[in-house]
């Protein structure tokens, strides 16, 4: 088994949105970095289905929605120059309740002030990794081990089967609290208090399971409907336009509300059909001529959820500093995951709070 070893001033752990935006902001400060990501891809929990015809297209398995009162992540779009577009809402809205033979149409969906990505909100991560040296990002290395002796973190990590060494005297750990419990090996840096802490923050979302279905027409649209659907039968308890434009690459995504601890027991494959059946049960047989069908279960991903997060309730993180400001510095460790960010937790705005905080109180 070969090592390597490297050196650099500052770790990032974590290639989402929180670590790729404090890459770009340190790299705005000229101070040197490293990005270490587990998975393949970079993006975390924004991740895109793409569409058959056109790779630069996606659809939203994660995040889709940025809200009007989120100043930062707007400002971010901005200056990547990212077009955006209102999430569609024009027509009425379906209602399934138990042992309905037919959907209830109910008149007019409303307003819902959401911004959409278009193209997809890996449009974002694409645009963020385009500023970045890519030399200093570095996918599929998994840290296994993280230690710290005097003034120096220690990282070990596993490139394909190959481990790989890496230190630094700050880290910033771009991954969600329960994350670092499970892969950063707290025992052997954290007091039981900040792994308490960590441990009982949930990951926002991580228990959600996401369907999406493409099509060549929003026929849907055709019929005064808005997209939006609601059932008390399920699996799908809430539906939306997830088309990637204003008015192209038509496409609907359902939140499945069956728990992990049943829907792990049947293959994709059923529980997909199962939302098909359903969308086909409010929308008619134009649902099999969708052109994709896609199903992303988040509880079942490693670098997402633990046990807790796969039974526990949805709920907004909320992580608790205090007490711990004396153990942090003493650490030269950042907490940039969105749970972190002591406004807006979880979402977007989140993940650019927590990194703004985080670099702006580097040691450098």
């Amino acid at each position: 088994m070969s090592k390597s070893t490297t050196n650099e001033p500052v770790i990032i752990i974590g290639g989402g949105l929180a670590g790729l935006y404090s890459a770009y902001l340190l790299q705005q400060r000229n101070i040197p970095y490293l990005l270490l990501e587990a998975k393949p891809q970079l993006g975390g929990r924004i991740e895109a289905a793409h569409d058959t015809h056109n790779s630069a297209i996606s659809f939203d398995l994660g995040p889709t929605w940025i809200f009007d009162h989120q100043p930062k992540i707007q400002q971010l779009i901005s200056l990547l120059c990212l077009p955006v577009f209102a999430q569609y809402t024009q027509g009425d809205v379906l209602y399934q309740a138990a042992q309905t033979l037919k959907p209830q149409q109910i008149a007019g969906a409303g307003e819902m002030h959401l911004l959409r990505l278009t193209g997809g909100m890996y449009s974002l991560i694409k645009a963020l990794y385009e500023q970045l040296n890519p030399a200093s990002i570095l996918t599929e290395h998994h840290v296994v081990k993280l230690h710290k002796q005097q003034n120096t973190w220690h990282i070990t990590a596993n490139h394909n089967g190959k481990v790989k060494q890496f230190s630094a005297k700050q880290l910033i750990a771009a991954l969600p609290p329960r994350m670092i419990t499970q892969h950063l090996t707290p025992d052997l840096w954290a007091d039981q208090t900040l792994i308490n802490r960590l441990t009982a923050v949930p990951t926002w979302m991580a228990g959600q399971a996401k369907f999406i279905a493409t099509f060549e027409h929003a026929f849907w649209r055709d019929k005064n409907l808005s997209g939006q659907c609601f059932s008390r039968v399920g699996p799908l308890v809430e539906v939306h336009d997830a088309s990637a434009s204003h008015n192209g690459h038509p496409a609907l995504f359902g939140f499945i509300g069956v728990p992990y601890s049943t829907r792990s027991t049947v293959s994709t494959e059923q529980l997909k059909q199962a939302c098909i059946e359903q969308l086909a049960y409010f929308y008619g047989d134009e649902v099999y001529a969708a052109t994709g069908y896609f199903i992303k279960d988040w509880a079942a991903d490693p670098y997402v959820a633990n046990e807790n997060d796969k039974t526990g309730p949805s709920q907004h993180p909320e992580f608790n500093y205090s007490g711990l400001s004396s153990q942090l510095a003493n650490l030269n460790i950042h907490f940039v995951g969105s749970e972190f960010a002591q406004q807006e937790a979880g979402y977007l705005e989140g993940a650019i709070n927590a990194a703004d905080t985080a670099i702006n109180a580097l040691k450098v």
